[in-house]
């Protein structure tokens, strides 16, 4: 079987299981233009090239897809696991006229909710969902009820199957490639949106969609912003910049992050980026499953204490997946499973930005670095 099928079906099974768990006959998720949250394109394997789209997976069979812009319909059809794919509508019901100025996705739904008679609909990322939308299925599906599972759906995403991973190591894999480079696209005088557009040309020649990259003086926010974009700024003799690589590969993130200077790092910003280092090495040995992310902060936070530093904040990263912020790290319980991905760079109060981020999988028996670059400050020309 096509191991494209094998995901979707992979997927779709879990989410019903969980709609099932939660008594719903739907599961509809919202997604923007840009692909935030990812959760429509977890579900329908599609990103909106246009606007805002909508998946709505049934309990029984069946997937519809409705853009916002009808334009992007010929192309979903095509790559897309929808079963169907629908432009926005107003509904068939005659209150359609008094609810909306015109066609909605919304609109669209509704109409498909009716025709299956479904009255409990599960939603995810309900901080997406259009509260106008809330009050036209009322209007016209009298007694539907919106149930939050948000939750659940957020815990099947973070644990990533075996195709997952190997997209989230070919984007760290790519993170790499431009890392390699550094020292070539690093140099006095040039300017800084120079180095990120060298950046980015490597990652589309290795087939990255798009990505998420940095160049920022250091220390962050201190120099004299005399621009905007701050891009336009030169790379100066002498200074240190914080560098940030995120490609998305075929849909998943990788990051690779760290200080790249053209001179010797000043002795106080070594020493807080060998301790937020010492830090991170140190809790990995917590990174494994059935342990709490929490106690990994703790051990951040103890460590970074004994060699004189407090912690930034309880953040030390964020999981990664179809979002380069799947979910934030923020200091509570969040337990461990295999598959899961993150990004972790502690940082230390007083120094903003001075950290190394890498991507890491939770594996059976602990943790995996998947990029692989030296966690060294890279000292250029």
């Amino acid at each position: 079987m096509n191991r494209l099928v094998e995901e979707r079906d992979r997927r779709w099974a879990a989410a019903r299981d969980i709609m099932r768990d939660n008594g719903v006959d739907a599961l509809i998720a919202v997604s923007d233009y840009g692909d935030q949250n990812g959760l429509a394109r977890y579900l329908a394997n599609f990103r909106s090239s246009y606007d805002t789209m909508a998946v709505m997976l049934h309990a029984d069979e069946g997937c519809d897809l409705v853009l916002t812009h009808a334009g992007g319909i010929p192309i979903a059809r095509q790559i897309s696991w929808a079963t169907d794919v629908l432009p926005r509508a107003l509904p068939d019901a005659g209150l359609g006229h008094n609810l909306a100025k015109g066609p909605t996705v919304g609109g669209q739904l509704v109409n498909r909710l009716a025709a299956r008679g479904a009255r409990r609909i599960g939603v995810a990322g309900a901080e997406y969902f259009p509260s106008g939308w809330k009050d036209l299925f009322e209007a016209v599906l009298p007694g539907l009820e919106l149930v939050d599972v948000g939750t659940q759906i957020l815990r099947l995403r973070l644990i990533k199957s075996a195709a997952e991973q190997a997209l989230i190591r070919e984007a760290s894999r790519i993170s790499d490639l431009a890392w390699s480079a550094m020292p070539e696209f690093v140099r006095v005088g040039r300017k800084r949106y120079e180095v990120l557009a060298d950046v980015e040309h490597v990652l589309r020649l290795e087939g990255c969609e798009d990505s998420f990259n940095l160049c920022m003086s250091l220390p962050m926010l201190q120099e004299t912003l005399d621009r905007n974009p701050y891009s336009a700024l030169p790379i100066e003799a002498g200074h240190p910049y914080l560098i940030e690589v995120s490609p998305r590969y075929l849909g998943y993130f990788g990051q690779q992050t760290g200080i790249v200077a053209t001179g010797p790092l000043p002795d106080e910003m070594r020493r807080a980026y060998e301790a937020v280092n010492r830090a991170r090495e140190d809790a990995l040995a917590l990174v494994r499953p059935g342990n709490d992310l929490a106690d990994v902060g703790h051990a951040i936070a103890a460590r970074l204490r004994k060699d004189g530093y407090e912690p930034a904040s309880p953040s030390f990263g964020h999981a990664v997946g179809l979002e380069l912020e799947d979910w934030h790290i923020d200091g509570s319980s969040c337990l461990l499973e295999e598959g899961m991905t993150f990004i972790f760079h502690p940082m230390v109060a007083g120094h903003p930005a001075v950290m190394r981020a890498d991507t890491y999988l939770v594996t059976a028996t602990g943790v995996e670095r998947l990029t692989s670059g030296d966690t060294a400050p890279l000292v250029v020309g």
